[in-house]
């Protein structure tokens, strides 16, 4: 009840946005992404405006930004039929295809109860997981079958169950050999569930920023689940399955600052599951290009791709684990050019009429 009433409530808010506002708050945050470092944004778009208009004033202002900026739209719809007609090439994200809650309002959909402490009652023990199998898989096989990317929001060891499960049925029902289907968070996987993402190239969208979030410290995460808080987010043990990792910050749940996430990466609270320096800066560069299928031209620095990188003020692999959060971005670089801020909202206005063609 208390995710779906913030669902409600997110969805009555954010419908009351005027579109003017949204669009210049919006002009403000990609400045501010930029000043950290970030040149690919995969931005959730469908939380509550009239008609969808969100969706298409989003569009508008990822086709008319004059930076080069990977911005990539997730419309977080089950409806395939609504982002076949927007020309999308991926469906999902979280509110209408999240599967579950999340442990700070301890509906996160789990196959054991929550431990006593967390004061539920006998029937939401084990939280809430939002739509039955049937339907979920029903939304996987279309949407495959249209050849769209899937991903779905799943963070208790239910709904990770059922998203893989779904995912699978879908692969089953229509093979494809590189769909890139993503399941977003996967905060407590369960061992057949990795294995078979391993097996079906099924990706993972996480936010290692969530293993030093002060909204849900591990002693509060113990207190909810018990020694089940030491088998979150098991990093290691999905880089050595092979599973293809990607690195968000969920934001603004959390800081959208990649040396955050990259530092929470490698400090990991259980030791054996932090990655090395190296395979964190993975999680927020190659990696995370390749889940958005920009891997061609992003992601690396080689021969053929586009010059896309951020300045720091020190060697990230020259220096210690625990240090890294005292990293600095200095400048941001894409397509060979130094990132240009203060863009205006007529400017934007133009360009995106006039750049139908961009890649979103």
């Amino acid at each position: 009840m208390t995710q779906e009433a913030f669902f409600r409530v997110t969805d009555f808010v954010t419908g009351k946005v005027s579109l003017p506002a949204t669009l210049g708050n919006m002009l403000t945050a990609i400045d501010a992404l930029a000043a950290m470092g970030i040149g690919s944004i995969h931005s959730v778009t469908g939380v509550g405006f009239p008609m969808d208009l969100d969706v298409g004033l989003e569009s508008l202002f990822a086709r008319g930004l004059r930076n080069p900026v990977a911005y990539r739209l997730f419309f977080q719809t089950m409806d395939v039929a609504k982002v076949k007609k927007r020309k999308l090439p991926r469906i999902g994200g979280c509110f209408a295809t999240a599967l579950d809650g999340c442990f700070g309002s301890v509906d996160a959909a789990m196959n054991e109860p929550y431990a006593s402490g967390a004061g539920l009652p006998p029937d939401a023990s084990r939280g809430v997981l939002y739509y039955d199998e049937e339907r979920v898989k029903a939304f996987c096989v279309e949407a495959n079958r249209a050849g769209l990317q899937i991903e779905m929001h799943a963070i208790g060891d239910a709904a990770f169950d059922q998203a893989v499960s779904s995912i699978c049925a879908a692969l089953d029902d229509f093979p494809r050999g590189d769909h890139r289907h993503t399941i977003i968070h996967a905060c407590l996987p369960t061992r057949r569930g990795l294995e078979a993402c391993a097996a079906r190239g099924i990706a993972i969208a996480l936010q290692p920023a969530f293993l030093d979030w002060e909204q849900e410290p591990l002693s509060y995460l113990r207190s909810i689940m018990g020694e089940r808080a030491m088998e979150l987010s098991p990093l290691r043990t999905m880089r050595d399955m092979g599973i293809i990792m990607a690195g968000g910050s969920d934001a603004p749940c959390t800081v959208p600052d990649p040396i955050l996430g990259i530092h929470a990466a490698c400090n990991h609270y259980v030791p054996g599951e932090s990655l090395g320096i190296q395979e964190a800066l993975d999680l927020y560069t190659r990696n995370a290009a390749f889940i958005g299928f920009d891997d061609r031209e992003r992601g690396s620095l080689e021969a053929g791709k586009l010059a896309d990188m951020v300045i720091l003020d020190r060697n990230p692999l020259s220096i210690k684990a625990p240090e890294l959060r005292t990293l600095k971005a200095e400048g941001l670089i894409l397509a060979g050019k130094p990132y240009r801020g203060g863009q205006g909202a007529a400017d934007l206005i133009i360009r995106g009429l006039f750049n139908l063609n961009r890649k979103i």
